[in-house]
């Protein structure tokens, strides 16, 4: 498939202004649609940014200074998700409300899972992470990279695994953050 010679040109006119301004390139659609853009679409807080290679589905809350990293995938479809002000979901998460597996299992004679998620405010998750249906993260926490959240996690708390188990105590004072492990 051949491009037209004027949008190979802008796309590469855009790829080098973000190179010489962020040190990054980025893929072409990233390009095109505006992150910031996309937050406001979906009418999440002020400041949110959303990259266009995340997919979002159903029905979510976003509060303000949140970042979604690319190819994060936010399903809330089948239960709402919230996520708080100044959160960071990190690159390829998923956040799904929903477990279809003993559905799956038993040709449908069971019972299709399905729960709300809960991120509250200034908590971190981990690039590759997965938070299932049901699950509440609590404020201030840290859950490490390629972790499998299935189960409430307290505020002031670092956890990582798959499964998930807490590991630490994030310690906030003033504008200094202490890891306690």
């Amino acid at each position: 498939m051949e491009f037209d010679q004027s949008i190979e040109e802008y796309l590469c006119e855009k790829r080098n202004k973000m190179l010489k301004e962020f040190s990054r390139v980025l893929p072409s659609n990233e390009l095109l649609f505006d992150r910031w853009e996309k937050a406001k679409l979906l009418k999440c807080g002020e400041n949110t940014t959303i990259y266009d290679s995340s997919v979002i589905m159903g029905n979510i809350k976003v509060g303000a200074n949140v970042w979604i990293g690319p190819f994060t995938v936010i399903e809330g479809i089948n239960g709402i998700v919230t996520i708080g002000d100044f959160c960071h979901i990190s690159s390829g998460v998923q956040i799904v409300t929903h477990d279809s597996v003993e559905y799956v299992l038993t040709g449908g004679k069971a019972e299709f899972k399905k729960g709300d998620i809960h991120i509250a405010n200034n908590s971190y998750i981990g690039g590759m992470s997965i938070i299932t249906k049901g699950v509440s993260i609590g404020n201030h926490c840290v859950i490490g990279a390629n972790s499998l959240v299935n189960m409430n996690i307290p505020d002031f708390t670092i956890a990582h695994g798959t499964p998930i188990r807490i590991v630490g105590k994030v310690i906030v004072d003033e504008e200094k953050v202490r890891f306690e492990y």
